[in-house]
């Protein structure tokens, strides 16, 4: 039975990052990583849109994101031989009447001068010319864009091994051990057991399962989202921008950008799921076919080449789960990110790494984020 102070379950962005800057604080020797796949990232890491937007409603959560962009716009010495954002741009529209909440998501941002633009209609048509839509508004970001899963993954994980931490790939976790009430590491699906003083789950959407083994109250909400590109189409340029619409409602928010010589496509939907049966919901195909003929009628004759979900795990505030489980010691949670985990990874990294270093961590940012808000009542 194998011995370590800090373990963490899950090698995904959230695991490996706060893997690596465990390791740059020193104390790499004192980790082991466990992932249950055969490749590290496998899952919700590999299969998201791979999009840099860093604006959402929450200005403290836009501002993890802000950070963690700049992180990746210039990462350490050595962490990546290739850039890590393609900032082919990022654009978002408001459909009318909800210009004014995106406008207000906006004016709080504090960001240098040159990092938004508000866009006329002539503007958002030199940009993306092949976009159709009723806009109220519509806002240009010119540093964000694409970016590239693979590089960022490679760059944490390189880093936390050089830094001394074990990662064990193809080791899943069956459940997690508990003595007098405390969690003290892991049984895997092989009969073997790995004790931890701090077990760290960040095991995405499986997170949830393995907490409420041992009684965690902490509640999460897997879900998939569905991604298509389309088949190649003349009139598709690589430097088209990322275009993301928020409609007139949540049902109708939709994104996209040039993928292979098409368009990648999102319909933006939110459908329950068990992560160990992630299937294609065929409606959802359906759907984003539908906003590609609205949206992109360029595409009206291409069809999907290529047609897949991810998941994207939820909290119930939008918040994610950072921070011990408020009532089972020895258990820390790195989750429900909430398909922002690619943006802000670096950062929630660096959070979850001081807060179990015991070292200072904003107190805004422990509350927001504290396991304690997503348990339910007893």
């Amino acid at each position: 039975m194998q011995n370590t102070p800090i373990l963490i379950v899950g090698g995904g962005i959230a695991g490996l990052t706060t893997a690596w800057h465990l390791a740059k604080s020193g104390c790499g020797a004192s980790v082991t990583l466990l992932e249950a796949e055969n490749q590290l990232g496998s899952h919700s890491t590999a299969l998201n849109a791979a999009i840099l937007r860093t604006l959402g409603p929450d200005p403290l959560f836009t501002r993890i994101g802000l950070q963690s962009a700049e992180f990746l716009r210039n990462p350490p010495p050595g962490f990546s031989e290739v850039p890590l954002i393609d900032a082919l741009g990022l654009v978002l529209v408001a459909a009318p009447g909800r210009q004014e909440e995106i406008r207000a998501w906006v004016a709080a941002l504090q960001v240098p001068e040159g990092h938004v633009e508000e866009l006329d209609r002539d503007g958002l048509r030199a940009a993306m010319p092949g976009f159709e839509a009723e806009v109220g508004a519509a806002w240009s970001f010119p540093r964000e864009g694409r970016l590239d899963i693979a590089a960022i993954v490679a760059g944490f994980t390189r880093g936390a091994r050089e830094g001394g931490v074990e990662i064990r790939r193809g080791a899943r976790v069956a459940s997690l051990l508990e003595e007098a009430g405390r969690v003290v590491g892991v049984r895997l699906t092989d009969g073997n057991s790995v004790r931890g003083e701090t077990t760290v789950l960040a095991a995405g959407g499986w997170a949830q399962a393995l907490g409420r083994s041992v009684g965690s109250r902490v509640r999460l909400r897997p879900t998939l989202r569905h991604l298509g590109v389309t088949a190649p189409v003349a009139s598709v340029e690589r430097s088209w921008p990322v275009v993301w619409y928020f409609g007139a409602s949540n049902e109708e928010e939709f994104y996209c950008r040039p993928e292979g010589g098409g368009m990648m496509v999102s319909a933006c939907e939110v459908v329950d799921t068990d992560p160990d049966r992630l299937e294609i919901v065929d409606e959802c195909r359906t759907e984003i076919a539908r906003k590609c003929g609205v949206h992109l009628p360029l595409l009206e004759e291409s069809g999907l080449a290529h047609f897949w979900c991810g998941m994207r795990t939820l909290t119930e505030d939008g918040h994610f789960v950072v921070g011990a489980d408020p009532d089972r010691p020895g258990l820390f949670w790195v989750a429900g990110l909430g398909g922002s985990g690619m943006v802000a990874s670096a950062e929630v990294g660096r959070i979850a790494s001081a807060l179990l270093l015991g070292e200072d961590v904003e107190p805004e940012l422990v509350k927001a984020m504290s396991p304690k808000r997503s348990a339910v009542r007893a």
